[in-house]
């Protein structure tokens, strides 16, 4: 089992030095080899050993995708000091909460980043190293160019890691609640590795654009060329259509991962200007399940031989299912009825089984927690990729995790079944499920349902009030600006569809102008926020987000 990434690099330039891992587009497009980039690696390593990390470091790296980053996270695995991946787009203060969990000793940032640590606090009293990607201003510490400048280019020795040492700690999105940092050790990157193998995702030597960074690692140490787009991490929504559109055009992109509402821009920006992306072979997408209407657009822009796959999984133990677009779309039927999201088969080598729904740590397995056959539930998995338990967050990691014999079964949170063929559905989040007087509503098995109303972009389920006794309240997010009669026209016809397909006693309905989302995808929406602004809008039945 190889347990370092900047090893597989390592092997990608052995066999293919003149190949590029890394194409930063933008005005300026940049191109680095894999020799290149690997002689780089080693200098940084180098140079970041210098300024004090040592083996275990905790890191944090805030620098904007590219080839720069690529290269600082390979020379901090290099040393086997261990980056602490926070998303750059949560709130200010959720970032200074994480950083504070974590402790990191080392902060590499470019200029706005570490004055971001210094004015709000991020990891202040930590930090013993810092390290400034471009000028310093009035913080002290080392520029990177000046410890490159001031630091010979040799090659290291370095060693191989053992597969329990830790390697990552990541922190979840927080689109469900606080953010949890999930610690990873090499055996569990390597398991994700070899878990996302089959699927055949990452081919040497292919053209991949990824607006997720972390993936942008996985392509270079399978020697595809990371095509690096010219967009804000910290606002992937906001990425322009056109951009992406016009580089994977430009420079032939075979694969494509994005989260499922960026791909709805790309799709509809095609669609609206006729465009095929002739090139693109493979379009992976996570974060969130795959609507069957953005998979139905994106395919309509694709060649007849793409394929679109969707991956179901978690921070915590990823890769766990997946499905192809054209199988999404045989479901489909039973998805407009209300039966949820397909998901697909679990993935070879991983345990999913399905557990009766409950708020409280479950400390045992036992076979009698399963539910029989086709009946709804939470999903639990079990897999070689299933990370360590929570940093410093005892309750959450009782409430996720069950201790089956020498394995542990983490707790997804998410409510799902099995269908006949051995296939995972997806019904929504435990911890969303709208419970009123006349028993419980799932978000996955309502939304599909009334979010096909013309003039609809999307839907979101919430519950207003005590459990046991909420109002289930429909937020709309409408296409374009609908005028007043246009709006009473959708909410008629959400009415009428929810009789005749899903009824939903007690149903309210009101319009957002923009539902507040998880950063990162775009296409977690966080319920709870958007139910506290429902509860404020219920007397009149009007407002906007």
């Amino acid at each position: 089992m190889v347990t370092d990434i900047a090893a597989l690099v390592e092997e990608q330039l052995r066999e293919r030095p003149d190949v590029t891992a890394c194409l930063t587009t933008g005005r300026t497009p940049t191109a680095t080899t894999y020799a290149q980039m690997a002689e780089s690696v080693d200098h940084t390593a180098l140079v970041l050993e210098r300024a004090g990390l040592r083996p275990g470091t905790r890191t944090v790296i805030l620098v904007p995708p590219g080839d720069e980053l690529v290269t600082l996270v390979l020379a901090v695995f290099r040393i086997r000091a261990v980056p602490v991946v926070v998303d750059p787009g949560l709130a200010p203060a959720a970032v200074r909460a994480c950083l504070r969990e974590a402790a990191p000793e080392a902060f590499i940032g470019v200029p706005r980043a570490q004055a971001a640590r210094l004015l709000l606090g991020w990891a202040r009293r930590e930090t013993r190293v810092a390290v400034t990607v471009g000028p310093r201003r009035f913080w002290l510490g080392h520029t990177l160019a000046g410890l490159r400048a001031a630091t010979p280019p040799r090659a290291g020795d370095w060693t191989l890691p053992t597969p329990d040492r830790l390697a990552v700690i990541a922190y979840t999105s927080g689109s469900t609640g606080p953010p949890k940092g999930v610690p990873l050790r090499y055996r569990h990157l390597a398991a994700q590795f070899e878990l996302m193998a089959p699927l055949e995702v990452w081919r040497p030597g292919t053209p991949v654009m990824s607006t997720f960074p972390p993936f942008t690692l996985a392509c270079a140490a399978f020697g595809a060329t990371a095509v690096i787009p010219d967009m804000d991490p910290r606002h992937p929504a906001r990425a322009d259509p056109a951009a992406l559109v016009r580089d994977l055009r430009r420079h032939r992109v075979a694969g494509l991962f994005a989260a499922p509402a960026l791909l709805d821009k790309i799709a509809r920006y095609c669609d609206a200007r006729g465009v095929t992306l002739d090139s693109v072979t493979e379009v992976l997408t996570a974060g969130a399940p795959l609507p069957l209407a953005v998979a139905e657009r994106l395919r309509r822009n694709l060649t007849g031989e793409a394929r679109l796959l969707s991956v179901y999984g978690a921070t915590e133990c990823m890769p766990v299912a997946a499905i192809e677009a054209r199988e999404l779309a045989e479901t489909g039927a039973a998805t407009a009825r209300g039966d949820g999201t397909c998901l697909g088969a679990p993935l070879p080598g991983v345990l999913v089984r399905v557990i009766g729904v409950g708020d409280q740590p479950v400390h045992r397995w036992s076979d009698e927690l399963m539910v029989p056959p086709g009946t709804l539930g939470e999903i639990t998995v079990a897999s070689p990729a299933v990370s360590d338990p929570y940093l410093h967050q005892p309750a959450a990691t009782r409430r996720a995790r069950i201790v089956d014999g020498e394995r542990i079964v983490h707790r997804m949170g998410d409510l799902g079944r099995f269908d006949e063929r051995g296939r995972l559905w997806f019904a929504g989040r435990a911890s969303e499920r709208v419970r009123t007087a006349d028993g419980e509503l799932y978000t996955d098995q309502v939304e599909p349902v009334l979010a096909a109303v013309p003039g609809v972009h999307r839907t979101a389920l919430v519950g207003v009030g005590p459990p046991g006794a909420q109002i289930p309240v429909l937020c709309v997010e409408p296409e374009g600006k609908p005028s007043p009669r246009e709006r009473r026209r959708i909410a008629d016809d959400i009415s009428a569809l929810a009789a005749e397909r899903r009824p939903v006693p007690g149903l309210r309905v009101l319009f957002a102008r923009r539902f507040p989302v998880d950063a990162r995808h775009n296409s977690k929406i966080r319920r709870a926020e958007l139910a506290v602004w429902a509860a404020g809008r219920l007397p009149t039945g009007r407002g906007r987000a």
